[in-house]
């Protein structure tokens, strides 16, 4: 019978959803041996769970559980946690920053589905407004969130050749000028997923300069980044400056499971934000907040960044790439994006003779799941297929796995070679 009812244009929109929802649900459902370099998840690192350990023991040790689990926070987060996270900011960016600048929310994801909201769609001016994503490809998992159709406006990155099989996506800023489209905000992802590329300040500063002449918001997505997990390969650094609003996340440091993010902006944008969460969860989740506090308060959150987790990634980095080469040489022809962050390699291809979306199911069916490149391309009209070259490939597993995914990828595109 329920199945039968009418479903309103919000929840249509979910139904019908071919993004990171019908994505999510295909990683859901592998069968065993399967190499899955698809995924957002990261890694098991020992060293990282020991913390998380020691953390829940400490808080049964002291009795924190009834405030863990039996009472609300506020919709603004708990204070101390606010205290802190504003302390750390404020050290890393040398930016004063006070507590209400910073809202808790139930990870970035969701922080980014009321912000891109926000800033899109229908105005009370009258007008309609866009999401501009100024380097193509990014996250996939801002496809979908826009309530209205038609809410993004993208332009390719421009391939720079940088060695014999390695590019980088730049800016194409000389585009940005002829861009007629009304925008709301403009949107960036750092390190990016997919290709792993990391802004440079000098363009976080061309970006911000855009989106201030426009009186604008500039959202920055930091969850690879920084200050945790800090998975970035470079000498860059966190960067903070008035008309911005950034997104954090406690996932990719080791704790997905709690789903636990937080907003630095303006305070006036933060009490929006606050009061948007209240309606939506009543209150942001306990268990993460206590955890950020201890987490942040012990400095575990710098040593296990610099020194275990980085290090860790920039290992299996080396690893993956080094097999691309040894497997893939005289049979495919790829080049591979510069990896200066996060845990993914964005591979492009040439002389296919199907688009990636079309070798798939070939490549799940023989047991190895990537990401096809298609769905990394929210908002863009200069490519009819953008992404049907390319692969996202992540390298937060088992060395074991990495090599045989790669080496089952390598012998299943080889049989589409033209």
């Amino acid at each position: 019978m329920g199945e039968n009812f009418l479903f309103s244009e919000f929840g249509q929109k979910f139904r019908n959803q071919t993004g990171i929802g019908q994505l999510m649900e295909d990683l859901g459902n592998l069968k065993p041996g399967t190499s899955m370099l698809g995924g957002g998840s990261p890694a098991l690192i020992p060293e990282v769970e020991e913390v998380w350990r020691m953390i829940l023991s400490k808080f049964a040790e002291s009795g924190s559980w009834d405030s863990i689990l039996g009472k609300y926070e506020t919709p603004t987060g708990k204070e101390e946690t606010l205290e802190i996270l504003a302390s750390l900011l404020s050290s890393e960016t040398g930016t004063a920053i006070s507590k209400n600048q910073i809202a808790i929310t139930n990870g970035s994801q969701n922080a980014f589905y009321l912000l891109l909201n926000f800033y899109s769609g229908n105005f009370l001016d009258g007008s309609f407004r866009k999401i501009f994503l100024p380097v193509l490809p990014e996250y996939i998992g801002y496809l979908d969130q826009p309530i209205h159709p038609d809410s993004f406006h993208g332009i390719l990155g421009k391939v720079n050749v940088t060695g014999e099989d390695t590019f980088r996506y730049e800016m194409d800023t000389s585009s940005w000028k002829d861009l007629n489209e009304n925008i709301g905000c403009v949107v960036l992802s750092r390190p990016t997923n997919p290709t792993g590329r990391v802004a440079r300040k000098e363009e976080l500063e061309q970006i911000l300069s855009f989106a201030k002449e426009r009186k604008i918001p500039f959202l920055l997505d930091n969850a690879y980044g920084f200050p945790f997990p800090g998975i970035i390969y470079s000498d860059e650094k966190l960067f903070h400056s008035e008309g911005m609003i950034q997104g954090f996340s406690f996932s990719k440091i080791g704790l997905p499971g709690v789903r636990t993010g937080f907003v630095l902006a303006d305070p006036k944008i933060i009490e929006t934000l606050n009061k948007a969460n209240a309606v939506l969860n009543l209150a942001g989740g306990n268990l993460g907040q206590y955890i950020a506090l201890e987490f942040v308060r012990s400095g575990e959150w710098l040593r296990l960044s610099r020194d275990i987790v980085k290090p860790f990634y920039s290992k299996k980095r080396e690893l993956a790439i080094s097999l691309i080469r040894s497997e893939w040489k005289g049979k495919l022809k790829y080049s591979i994006h510069e990896s200066e962050g996060a845990f993914f390699l964005w591979v492009k291809f040439s002389g296919l003779s199907k688009k990636i979306s079309e070798i798939y199911p070939l490549l799940k069916e023989n047991g190895v799941i990537i990401v096809p490149g298609n769905y990394f391309y929210p908002g863009s009209t200069e490519d009819k297929d953008p992404g049907e070259d390319s692969v996202r490939i992540s390298f937060a597993r088992e060395d074991q796995e990495i090599q045989e995914g790669i080496r089952k990828i390598g012998k299943i595109l080889s049989n589409y070679t033209e």
